[in-house]
């Protein structure tokens, strides 16, 4: 693995496991309380708690995914007024750069915002994600009162708290019951997955493997209907992408929130930490005819199943920890 030292993370504001500012947040909870329209169990103790002992009540925060009332992107088919449809048919291919996709992206993103400006005091929590293309939604660092109180809001379906998961490896080919029969009828070794982009929701990936090279391959041309983002290597001031890789994003805020990312440890890119994100990857698209070398002994050559396709890194698991389901959905609502 590359030997560069982790890229620090920057810790964000707020939270982190400290009770939140004191009186400041009594006001505004106890005022909402008392004129929204909803039946709230033991608000009145809790406000009298707020007053007297504030860090108490408050407590430590957590992350939480919530999710909202109303249609997101691909399934809205109208009826918010001055926002057109933007479902698409399934034999249709969404344009997620139209306006009105974009518009009712943005108007979601108000509407959570707005919510949370509405409830809390500013400083007492943080809205991490946004989600608005596959589910309507937002995850937001905050205590388990404030938790308690967003779920009898008005618009809210459901607030549950993060979770971690774990990576895990299978016998892909086998489990989607491929053979080598299937090369010929995808172009063959050498075109395989052409003008294919295969998204990799993992560790990362270690850019400068044989495997996603491009010095010794046919030249790329643009990549048809995909628009990924390539972050910058924050050692080498390198972009991540080369062609082959075509889009490349790290997603941590839930971790770091959670203060279970380590700067010293992790990457704070999508450079791959432990080789599992690279060793998918390779799997699925890695370049065809690379020679496998190990502790001096030789292994044959390797091959993706599908060496031509293009690769677009979503990185959301670490060494350390794993990862956070919150950090999954972002990238997974990403386009």
């Amino acid at each position: 693995h590359s030997p560069r030292r982790p890229a620090r993370a920057e810790r964000p504001t707020g939270g982190g496991g400290r009770a939140a500012p004191g009186n400041a947040w009594a006001p505004r909870f106890c005022s909402v309380a008392v004129h929204t329209p909803v039946k709230m169990k033991g608000l009145g103790l809790a406000c009298l708690l707020l007053a007297l002992v504030p860090q108490v009540v408050l407590g430590t925060h957590d992350v939480y995914i919530v999710t909202m009332v109303g249609d997101p992107v691909v399934s809205y088919t109208g009826g918010v007024e001055g926002f057109p449809a933007t479902a698409a048919d399934l034999d249709e291919e969404m344009d997620v750069t139209s306006e009105a996709v974009t518009s009712y992206s943005l108007h979601l993103r108000r509407h959570h915002e707005k919510l949370l400006d509405s409830l809390f005091v500013a400083g007492t929590y943080e809205k991490l994600y946004s989600y608005h293309h596959l589910i309507n939604g937002f995850a937001v660092h905050m205590s388990s009162l404030q938790a308690d109180f967003l779920r009898k809001a008005p618009g809210v379906k459901y607030v549950e708290r993060d979770t971690k998961i774990q990576k895990l490896t299978t016998h892909t080919p086998q489990f989607l019951g491929l053979t080598t029969a299937v090369w010929p009828t995808g172009g063959g070794f050498d075109r395989a997955g052409e003008d294919v982009v295969i998204g990799f929701v993992d560790s990362g990936i270690y850019p400068e493997h044989p495997s996603f090279s491009t010095h010794r391959t046919d030249p790329y041309g643009p990549v048809p209907r995909y628009k990924g983002k390539c972050e910058i290597d924050p050692v080498t001031q390198r972009s991540f992408c080369n062609g082959k890789i075509v889009g490349a994003q790290h997603f941590a805020k839930a971790a770091i929130a959670a203060g279970a990312f380590n700067p010293d440890v992790e990457f704070a890119s999508p450079l791959d930490g432990d080789g599992h994100g690279s060793h998918i990857a390779a799997i699925a698209a890695g370049n065809n005819g690379i020679p496998v070398r190990m502790h001096g002994y030789e292994f044959g050559k390797a091959s993706g199943m599908a060496p031509r396709a293009r690769i677009a890194v979503y990185k959301v698991l670490y060494r350390l920890f794993g990862g956070y389901v919150s950090d999954v959905v972002a990238a997974i609502d990403q386009v």
